[in-house]
């Protein structure tokens, strides 16, 4: 139960990554074309945050019902797995005579 919740963690964080990632090489290489065509300043930056805001409302309609799907399917696990009480630990012996290896 723990590895299929971990797996869901790491691949809802990959995704935000990747869109991360995306979004930032996009701002990049805006800010390069600006810088070419001679907008700079304080315009440039609100061209950017305009540009920012709007790949992320196309970023959440592309990945919007991948993303609520996963975090649902987190959610669901992470409920089974507090409801089911599953040790969190492995239990671990208290005296040296449990610890020891007889033959």
């Amino acid at each position: 139960m723990q590895s299929i919740f971990d797996t869901l963690l790491s691949f809802i964080l990959m995704l935000l990554g990747f869109i991360v990632a995306a979004v930032a090489f996009v701002e990049v290489a805006a800010r390069a074309v600006l810088n070419s065509i001679g907008i700079h300043g304080q315009f440039q930056t609100v061209l950017l945050l305009c540009l920012l805001c709007a790949l992320i409302v196309v970023a959440f309609r592309i990945f919007g019902r991948l993303l609520a799907v996963l975090l649902t399917a987190a959610f669901v696990v992470y409920l089974l797995h507090s409801l089911l009480g599953v040790p969190h630990n492995i239990p671990v012996r208290n005296s040296a005579q449990e610890k020891s290896i007889t033959l």
